[in-house]
């Protein structure tokens, strides 16, 4: 992940850790059910039998979360899914602007946690809100050390500054960006609770309009 504006590396290694323990490469590499796979759409490689034997993307075209859905339909169908980290190989930027990285990460987590658990409607409906609870576990030690400050809370802080620098410079961004962690942190929080709110309403996103089935938690297209 190309990351290079200050809102880039302090908020992108946010999301990709807090997908990271929804969709850990041990679980995916080993999903038996639709809720435990991904995929990741800036690269996909299948061979074309198979991508035509699914139904190619027309039949994911309506999905807001088009790679998760494919991902799953490639596992129902009996093609287990494989999450792999070509670091060195292939490189993608997302977002360019904080604009652009906060309407893209509102459209997705929402409705992905949607698109995840599709044969529940029981976790569709809480996992939404159990999302930032991760986000909240990591700004703890920063709080704890504004209203407490004894030794433990600093300990735990310089745990956690060392956590987010060694993830900082796994994604290949300059260290010190790991320092800002508790920035990118209330960032997430503010994309989750904006993603939480628009729910299940109309997503209008680079010139396509989708909106969301409310019985089914399915994601169906609604214009063009």
């Amino acid at each position: 992940q190309v990351c290079l504006t200050v809102w880039e590396r302090v908020v992108m290694p946010q999301v990709w850790v807090l997908l990271g323990l929804r969709y850990h490469p041990w679980l995916v590499n080993r999903a038996r059910q639709p809720r435990d796979t991904i995929a990741n759409g800036q690269c996909l490689l299948l061979t074309r039998t198979v991508y035509e034997r699914v139904g190619t993307h027309a039949i994911v075209q309506g999905e807001v979360a088009e790679d998760l859905a494919l991902a799953q339909r490639l596992l129902t169908a009996g093609h287990p899914v494989r999450l792999l980290y070509p670091n060195g190989l292939i490189s993608t930027r997302m977002y360019q602007t904080l604009k652009g990285l906060i309407e893209g990460w509102s459209k997705n987590l929402f409705l992905g946690t949607q698109t995840s658990f599709p044969d529940s409607v029981l976790f569709r409906a809480i996992v939404p809100f159990l999302l930032p609870l991760p986000v909240l576990f990591w700004l703890t030690p920063p709080v704890l050390v504004a209203f407490i400050g004894d030794p433990w809370t600093w300990i735990a802080l310089a745990s956690s500054l060392l956590f987010w620098i060694g993830i900082t410079v796994s994604m290949r961004i300059p260290p010190i960006y790991g320092l800002a962690y508790p920035l990118g942190a209330v960032m997430l929080l503010g994309i989750l609770l904006r993603s939480t709110i628009r729910g299940n309403r109309r997503v209008v996103w680079r010139g396509r309009s989708y909106g969301q089935a409310m019985t089914t938690g399915k994601i169906s297209e609604t214009g063009g």
